[in-house]
């Protein structure tokens, strides 16, 4: 049984990670090298306890209690104790190597390591771990920001017992997560490959000239979003008609976006520095805020979301019950 977790990285996605298990009532050690970073995630997550009880999400104990249950080290041997470690460091694969064959050599039997990586395969980042331990590794993809969105992907190696994934699937689903198995490793997983080719086939409408940034905006969120917000794809498949469905995919493949496409619109941008909200400026403007005050003006619009989205899911196991 998972009682404490062990997170390494204290960025936004390993604060993330903590967050959902701390208000879920799990002892969390964040480990990190930097012991500065502490005192950010210490003021986030304050901000955050703020917004959830503000936006009316239910968090039973009390602020005390629950910063209680966050420690942080700079030490890995300080969480090589822990029932399940999750590994959200720097997405570069020598690291991720070093991190996990560390961990196999400190932690004990009983502990599940997993990576968070969302573009490295978990067959490279275990390369050098022993044998008995493969049976006790995953990869679990959580989505930015990682307390809010419900959704983990979650994938197996060859060697990983169907018992350790079982318990990591009814863990995560006990927090509050949505979970997948990705039965492949495949590079970016399934919900990064799908975002990816709605993001090609959108720039390529932008840059053929066919609708401006504020109308393709306006196209995904009050069109295909809308609808996202309350079903899958596959749902919106049914409802519209799979006969239709199929006619469309018949007219319109051939006419979408397929090549690999470099994209001017978007390389000019990088090019001068418009990475998008932490410089300012990308795609749209975001003046008068820092980067953290637009981030918490996005969340707690994610979390009035995640609001709606869980009443909805409970309406869905309350019909299946």
């Amino acid at each position: 049984m998972i009682k404490n977790v062990g997170v390494i990285g204290s960025g936004t996605m390993g604060f993330g990670i903590a967050f959902q298990f701390i208000t879920n009532g799990l002892q969390v050690t964040i480990q990190d090298i930097r012991s500065e970073a502490f005192e950010i995630a210490k003021e986030k997550l304050q901000t955050y306890l703020n917004i959830f009880r503000e936006e009316g999400v239910l968090i039973i104990d009390t602020d005390e209690v629950i910063i209680d249950r966050l420690k942080f080290t700079t030490k890995l041997e300080d969480i090589k104790h822990c029932d399940l470690i999750i590994e959200s460091a720097t997405e570069n694969l020598e690291l991720k190597q070093k991190i996990f064959k560390q961990l196999d050599d400190i932690c004990e039997e009983k502990t599940i390591i997993t990576s968070n990586t969302s573009s490295l395969k978990l067959s490279e980042i275990t390369r050098d771990i022993s044998e008995s331990r493969r049976q006790r590794v995953l990869l679990t993809h959580f989505f930015n920001p990682a307390h809010i969105v419900p959704l983990v992907e979650l994938l197996k190696a060859p060697e990983t017992s169907q018992e350790v994934f079982n318990e990591v699937d009814a863990f995560m689903k006990k927090v509050g997560k949505v979970t997948i198995e990705v039965k492949k490793e495949v590079p970016g997983l399934v919900a990064n490959r799908i975002q990816t080719a709605l993001a090609r086939e959108a720039l390529a409408l932008l840059e053929d000239g066919i609708v401006s940034e504020e109308d393709l905006e306006n196209a995904i969120f009050a069109g295909p979003g809308f609808r996202f917000s309350s079903s899958g794809l596959l749902k919106i498949m049914d409802f519209g008609g799979l006969d239709v469905w199929s006619i469309v995919l018949d007219q319109l493949q051939p006419a979408l976006e397929s090549n690999i496409r470099e994209f001017k619109i978007l390389k000019d941008k990088v090019r001068t520095n418009k990475f998008g909200v932490k410089t300012a400026e990308g795609f749209f403007g975001y003046p008068g805020k820092n980067m953290d005050g637009y981030v918490i003006e996005r969340d707690r619009s994610l979390v009035q979301q995640l609001n709606t989205f869980n009443k909805i899911l409970n309406t869905k196991e309350h019909e299946h019950a």
